[in-house]
């Protein structure tokens, strides 16, 4: 008579084929997604060239115009600890308030004045500034055909 052998005990493997593709799709993952890329704080903008200024006008030297963005409360005051909801604007330490048609319609004066348009212009916001304020801004002197901005990294 024949005994039954008791069942070999069977042997587990986790799938591997799954596995490998795992870890060649986060391979993948890893060398594709770091870029190299400009550092932060300097933002480059692609602006169409001008001509420059209208024949017979003597230009300005070139300057740097600095556009401060400050957050800041109904009464045109920081208040610290609280909200913070309008914006005040400063151009070379020139108060504008929060209207950003005063700020295009002086930096279009000026372009009329023969202000180059290659001139540096500089948009530094505090902290608390919100980015549409930004945004704004840079429309304004865009609309303004100046094609030289850039941006500071923003401060307490």
């Amino acid at each position: 008579m024949r005994v039954k052998q008791p069942p070999k005990p069977l042997k587990m493997q986790p799938p591997l084929t799954p596995l490998i593709d795992v870890i060649f799709n986060l391979l993948m993952f890893f060398l594709l997604t770091p870029s190299a890329s400009a550092g932060e704080g300097y933002l480059t903008t692609n602006l169409p060239k001008s001509a420059g200024p209208v024949a017979g006008i003597k230009p300005i030297d070139e300057v740097r115009l600095k556009i401060e963005l400050y957050d800041v409360g109904p009464n045109g005051k920081f208040v610290e600890n609280g909200r913070n909801d309008y914006c005040s604007i400063t151009v070379n330490q020139q108060e504008l308030g929060g209207n950003f048609e005063a700020l295009q319609a002086l930096l279009e004066g000026m372009r009329e004045r023969g202000l180059s348009p290659n001139t540096a212009i500089l948009i530094s916001p505090t902290m608390g500034t919100l980015h549409e304020w930004v945004v704004r801004a840079f429309d304004s002197i865009v609309a303004a055909r100046f094609s030289n901005v850039q941006f500071a990294v923003p401060y307490e």
